[in-house]
């Protein structure tokens, strides 16, 4: 696959810019939520579930509305020249006041960018990739759990984290020692024969292509599970909207069977 590199280009507000108010409270506190999106041959992929998330996001954390068939619109537009790439939208709840109070607060503020896609992971899908386990630990916050919102600290300290390590990514659990995700994927195990995966109810994203590969893989197990559930396990992906299904070919040092992934794929 050739990837060819995509000149910058980000809408506010479906006018082309690219910068925000200082005052932004996306800027403050994070007060907002994004999806990202593949791009390919022009068309968003899973576009209706993309602005879904937004929408159910948007409600569950109290931002103002926003017009969703615009930004379907402005979605596609940024995207239609583009072979394959990236596109993510940011949601806001605008600009405000020093303080925590949303009062005064009338209009949401989209944010549309794209991006290049990642060249690596035709290579990670194809051959697999190495998986380690991380040192730090996720808080647990049942108020905002699934949600993909702008907070994102916990995740940038993961990424300070994977960047000096070896390994293509790192699986993280909780501070009760429960598996969660990887740095910014979503994971899933074979082990004994059945596939499991983490129940995101008090930490992580529950990711786009989670979703997907749950519903369509009804016996799939969902539960707590500490790491010592995957001492002896067969087969091991992680996946996100960007990635798809990218098998671990070594986890924590174990060799993994790739080729078990392949079901799930198809």
């Amino acid at each position: 696959m050739v990837i060819i590199a995509i000149m910058a280009l980000s809408f506010v507000n479906g006018k082309i810019a690219d910068s925000i108010a200082i005052s932004d409270r996306g800027l403050a506190y994070g007060d907002g939520c994004f999806t990202t999106a593949l791009i390919m041959a022009g068309k968003v992929v899973m576009l209706a579930q993309h602005l879904q998330r937004l929408i159910q996001q948007s409600r569950q954390l109290g931002l103002p509305a926003f017009d969703a068939d615009a930004l379907a619109a402005d979605m596609l537009t940024a995207s239609a020249s583009i072979t394959i790439g990236i596109v993510k939208v940011i949601i806001t709840s605008g600009s405000g006041g020093r303080g925590y109070s949303r009062i005064g607060v009338e209009q949401a503020r989209v944010i549309i960018s794209v991006h290049d896609y990642p060249s690596i992971y035709p290579q990670w899908q194809k051959e697999g990739i190495c998986v380690g386990i991380s040192e730090l630990k996720l808080g647990i916050n049942p108020m905002l759990a699934g949600i993909k919102h702008l907070n994102r600290l916990e995740q940038v300290l993961l990424r300070a984290e994977l960047d000096k390590r070896s390994e293509d990514d790192l699986l993280v659990s909780d501070i009760n020692g429960h598996v969660i995700e990887c740095c910014s994927a979503n994971v899933f195990w074979l082990t004994a024969g059945q596939w499991q995966t983490p129940l995101l109810t008090t930490a992580g994203v529950a990711g786009l292509m989670r979703a997907n590969i749950l519903q369509n893989n009804h016996n799939i197990e969902q539960g707590n599970y500490s790491l010592s559930t995957l001492v002896n396990i067969d087969a091991m992906f992680i996946t996100n909207a960007i990635l798809g299904i990218v098998p671990v070919k070594i986890f924590n040092g174990k060799k993994l069977d790739i080729s078990l992934v392949q079901p799930i794929k198809r």
